[in-house]
């Protein structure tokens, strides 16, 4: 079995790895990347029959997580070529098609599930559900040949599913010949572990009710994570969560137990009017229908301002100026701050133009440099490899087994 990295391997995105074995071969992600001006056509990386279907010996590519630097560009690989992907994942992005550029309803899907090994040819995987930002995230066991490969995805140790990061460490595979390590916090000068989403979901609530007016909460739409930080806070403030359509959709798609349902019970939805015009547009109506007796008019905002917590994007401010909702109040940011560089308009310039009270309130949805440490000793690879980070040279501090490989370098596992 031999591997090559064809974008990761000193970039934070657009992850890809190719695994042969016998001739046929595999594709760990096939993602976009997250810098510089190509087209998805031009970031395709060179492998045979990827958009014709020509090569019957490429078996399949394996998505770790619903994040568009891991699947991006998987959306252009030929149809006839299967695409791997947890049930949850697969129904997130799939309901997202209807709100979201990002969203994508793959034609030819198998799922695989928590630890449930499944075949793919010669190669024998083994799916571990990670700690994560993004909703069913998983890191592989890759087997074939005789020879062990452990590719990590994107994974932490210090949101809702830390337990799932700790089993990982005390029951997950053992002196594997290769490992694939993330390390997108490696980069960052930040030595302290990172906050945890429960201490998280604490300071904001401590934020939300110390707040006059309306609380604004700025956060990605899929990380449901968060969404669950912000809604235990919201709770512990004694206030009521409105999400907007999106949100909404996502939840009810997602038809978890453990989920608050967005048709009944404490959940309001709104529906902003950028949603409102597409649905009139595309005559889809059913998008809206299951919310009717949880929706939330601009009236009742800005009667019920001191009391409400609302789900913010920067298409939604005409909006809320228009519904006169915006005295007092706050909004939080709770997304990496390098993406305020790139919106527009700036959302710092937005709330001091309309005196709102601006805060950042966040935890990475990575790991820091001591879980990544915990994870190398645990699994205790032969070869560490670095992928997805700005920084291989900072693996040595984890393991004095690492070997950087450069992008489109072949290599043995």
């Amino acid at each position: 079995m031999r591997l090559r990295i064809h974008r990761g391997a000193e970039e934070i995105g657009g992850n890809c790895i190719e695994v042969e074995a016998t001739g046929q071969s595999i594709l760990l992600d096939l993602g976009a990347p997250l810098s510089g001006n190509l087209s998805p056509e031009e970031a395709l990386p060179p492998i045979d029959g990827l958009t014709d279907g020509s090569n019957r010996d490429l078996l399949g590519i394996i998505i770790s997580h619903p994040h568009a630097d891991h699947y991006g560009l998987a959306r252009l690989a030929h149809p006839s070529i299967p695409i791997y992907i947890g049930r949850d994942a697969d129904r997130m992005l799939r309901a997202a098609v209807a709100f979201s550029p990002f969203g994508v309803a793959f034609p030819n899907v198998v799922h695989y599930h928590q630890r449930k090994i499944f075949q793919v040819g010669p190669f024998t995987l083994t799916p571990y559900l990670n700690d994560h930002s993004a909703f069913d995230a998983y890191s592989f066991l890759v087997e074939a040949d005789g020879r062990s490969l452990f590719y990590s995805g994107d994974i932490r140790g210090h949101g809702w599913k830390a337990g799932v990061f700790d089993q990982l460490l005390t029951k997950g595979p053992k002196d594997v010949d290769a490992m694939l390590l993330e390390g997108t916090t490696l980069g960052r000068d930040v030595e302290e572990p990172s906050e945890t989403e429960a201490d998280l979901s604490r300071r904001l609530a401590d934020s939300i009710a110390e707040a006059g007016g309306l609380v604004l909460a700025v956060f990605a739409g899929q990380n449901i994570d968060r969404f669950v930080s912000f809604y235990k806070a919201t709770k512990r403030a004694q206030r009521s969560f409105v999400v907007d359509l999106y949100i909404a959709h996502l939840l009810r798609a997602l038809g978890r137990k453990s989920l608050p349902d967005p048709t009944t019970g404490a959940l309001r939805v709104y529906l902003p009017r950028r949603n409102k015009m597409r649905i009139v547009r595309d005559q889809t109506f059913d998008l809206v229908t299951p919310y009717r007796d949880r929706r939330i008019y601009p009236h009742e905002l800005r009667k019920r301002r001191k009391h409400l917590v609302m789900s913010f994007r920067p298409s939604m401010a005409q909006d809320l100026a228009d519904a006169e909702c915006l005295e007092g109040a706050k909004l939080i940011y709770s997304m990496w701050p390098g993406y305020l560089e790139r919106g527009s308009p700036d959302l710092r310039d937005w709330c001091a133009n309309r005196g709102i009270e601006f805060e950042i309130i966040h935890t990475s949805g990575h790991a820091d440099a001591q879980d990544l440490k915990r994870l190398v000793e645990a699994i205790r690879p032969r070869r560490l490899i670095p992928i997805h980070t700005v920084a291989p040279e900072r693996y040595e501090a984890l393991s004095h087994k690492t070997i950087p490989l450069g992008d489109g370098v072949w290599t043995e596992v």
